[in-house]
């Protein structure tokens, strides 16, 4: 069946909107994480991502108002039967959508656009230093400008500070073991943002469930592991290098003062980010955290890398949730594309191999948690079926704990109201 794209919820304030512009076109094929459409609001662009791969189809026109949550597009494996070729209508709560006039793939190649289509940091950067883009040719896919097209053009502006110009050129690193991470920024705001690390076998698309009914309007920037994602997938030699690639990925965002949010494995390295004081991190949320003891369900680890179907990958991904029924249709379809990569998932066994030797932990982060100064939160499940509870007894008595009953390993998105609220509560003592 196929999968809904959503309008996502971008400020508190607002309880539907309009699309901005489309990125793709109907009939396209789509990757998952490749970015479909922008809604502008009055803090910011907001960049969505897809959260499937297939051929993109029914998208709704920019002059429909949309509810948060209402379907913008359906996303269909290949070969999938989707009725007409020609694009339908999508529903919507207030108005029948109609299918958005779109400029054809061709033609936005061959730069016939009236408008170059910058990335909104490639828009921010420019306006911050007065470059007109009319008429620059990006290097992105179909021709959009990106950051580094707007970097190279300040360049040749002789009006421009060099310090200024060398301190976005410098932004990549250049050792390439240290190569940054794929990040993507699920939503604009203001304020002291939250930089999202997953878990193992996820993906930064893990957090979209817990913010898309989120109250506030901070910054959300999350990160996809290395060997997860879209992320390079070779695998670090210790957490220590992985650090490295999570803080020259940050350095190139421009990110500063900062919360981290990390979930099982991304807990941990959250943790042990805090703990290396090389970023300005005022607050750790970590949800049900690796790193504390070091029992893990090694069952588990090896059955959803080897299931490829949904049938058999279902059982094994309702172990992560106390109610079966957090594991959507969508969930559920995203693992399985993820298994069609078999490349992917060869990283991820490494990754396993290399941080979950024999069905163990290798990592503890206790004595990096015993050495923080800025406010810590654990929020752990009761009914955790992948890390026991009892990892919690004894934690440092800086850490404070949140013991969530009736939940199972993922209460960010079993008790999402929960979550986004002791979030909120580390950003304000921060």
């Amino acid at each position: 069946m196929p999968i809904h794209v959503v309008y996502p919820k971008v400020s508190l304030e607002l309880s539907s909107g309009r699309i901005t512009r489309w990125l793709v076109v109907e009939g396209e094929t789509v990757r998952q994480g490749q970015v479909l459409f922008e809604i502008d609001n009055d803090k910011a662009a907001v960049e969505v991502e897809s959260p499937a791969t297939g051929v993109i189809r029914e998208l709704i026109g920019s002059e429909i108002e949309v509810e948060v949550g209402g379907n913008v597009a359906r996303i269909y494996a290949d070969g999938e039967p989707h009725g007409d070729d020609k694009a339908t209508a999508v529903e919507t709560p207030d108005a029948e959508a109609k299918a958005m006039p779109v400029v054809p793939a061709a033609e936005r190649q061959n730069g016939r656009r009236q408008h170059p289509n910058p990335t909104p940091l490639a828009r921010r950067i420019a306006r911050e230093h007065g470059i007109l883009l009319d008429g620059l040719h990006g290097t992105g896919p179909g021709g959009r400008v990106q950051k580094t097209d707007v970097v190279a053009k300040i360049g040749k502006a002789g009006h421009v500070r060099s310090t200024v110009v060398e301190s976005i050129v410098l932004q990549a690193p250049r050792d390439a073991s240290r190569a940054p991470l794929n990040a993507a920024w699920l939503r604009r705001g203001q304020g002291l943002p939250v930089v999202f690390l997953h878990g193992f076998s996820a993906d930064l698309n893990n957090w979209r469930g817990m913010l898309a009914g989120a109250r506030g309007d901070w910054p959300a920037l999350a990160l996809d592991l290395p060997a997860h994602g879209r992320s390079p997938r070779n695998v670090p030699e210790d957490l220590g290098r992985m650090a490295d690639h999570v803080e020259a990925t940050l350095a190139a965002e421009q990110v500063g003062p900062l919360v981290l949010a990390g979930h099982s494995f991304g807990g941990a390295l959250a943790a042990r980010l805090a703990s290396r004081g090389q970023l300005d991190i005022r607050g750790l949320c970590l949800f049900a955290p690796a790193g504390l003891g070091p029992e893990i369900n090694a069952a588990f680890v090896d059955g959803v890398l080897r299931a490829r179907r949904s049938e058999s990958l279902k059982p094994w991904l309702e172990l992560l949730a106390h109610n079966p029924a957090t594991i959507s249709p969508a969930f559920l379809q995203a693992v399985v594309q993820q298994r069609d990569d078999a490349g992917l998932t060869a990283a991820m066994r490494a990754f396993a191999e290399r941080f979950l030797p024999d069905g163990t932990q290798a990592t503890s982060i206790r004595s990096d948690l015993a050495r923080l100064s800025c406010p810590v939160r654990i929020v752990f499940g009761r009914q955790d079926r992948i890390l026991p509870f009892g990892a919690t007894a004894g934690l440092p008595g800086n850490v404070g704990l949140h013991a969530v009953d009736n939940c199972g390993h993922m209460p960010h998105l079993e008790y999402p109201v929960l979550a986004t609220t002791i979030l909120d509560e580390v950003r304000r003592s921060g």
